[in-house]
């Protein structure tokens, strides 16, 4: 009975030792960028969010998929694996999204500068504007090709005709297939125009309307403590004054 009493004791003083222990596990990730205040998504058995520099720490096990994102810079991706005896240190150097690099996108496909910049809805816009145009333009080609051929064919009868009556019958026809292929013309040219300027328009909004990052928010440090066990967890933010 006694010796029972004495190894609770034992155990009860060793509980803190234990506790903190864990505390100060190696285990765990913590991510920083430059700059600072990006959200960060740690995606894997569990998916966890977080503003840098943030650690998430302890009973981090497997294959994580990293993504850091900040408005006005592009979008940075990576993979780890954890372990829960060693800590991982990652910095990510966010690149700026400029005006540059959007036009050069625009300028192969239009709308989708405008979804680099963060613009989804006006890159949407722009590229079924692009569809469209294109579209109306190979179907105005088809058209004008038949248009074509079918006064070519008419002028090859009118110039075998050897009857004045016959000539002046083709004649009437050659007239009417010349007009249709005419205006078959006039409206491949109007959908010629209208793809450049769609391109054109898209291309000077990403130059001169380019967004501009507004406001930013940056947070000390932010830690995250899982309980995969339980589930749930601690998030503690700091912010220095």
């Amino acid at each position: 009975m006694f010796s029972k009493r004495i190894l609770a004791a034992a155990v009860f003083c060793l509980l803190p030792l234990i506790a903190a222990a864990q505390e100060t596990s190696p285990g765990g990730i913590t991510v920083d960028s430059s700059p600072p205040g990006a959200e960060v998504s740690l995606i894997g058995v569990v998916t966890l969010n977080g503003l840098t520099p943030v650690t998430f720490a302890q009973g981090l096990e497997g294959h994580f998929r990293v993504e850091c994102r900040k408005i006005g810079y592009e979008t940075y991706k990576t993979s780890v694996f954890l372990q829960s005896d060693k800590a991982v240190n990652l910095t990510v150097h966010l690149r700026t999204k400029t005006a540059f690099k959007g036009a050069a996108r625009s300028l192969l496909i239009p709308g989708w500068g405008q979804s680099y910049s963060g613009q989804k809805t006006k890159g949407t816009f722009f590229t079924l504007l692009a569809v469209g145009a294109i579209s109306s333009f190979f179907i105005a080609d088809a058209k004008f090709n038949d248009k074509e051929d079918n006064y070519n064919s008419r002028l090859n009868l009118y110039n075998s005709a050897t009857q004045y009556n016959e000539k002046q019958i083709l004649y009437e026809q050659l007239k009417a297939a010349r007009q249709e292929a005419y205006d078959a013309e006039t409206i491949r040219r109007i959908t010629i125009g209208a793809t450049i300027a769609v391109w054109s328009i898209n291309l000077i909004d990403m130059i001169f309307f380019f967004p501009e990052e507004r406001s930013s928010m940056v947070v000390n440090t932010i830690g995250f403590k899982p309980d995969l066990n339980q589930g749930g967890g601690q998030i503690v933010l700091s912010h220095r004054f």
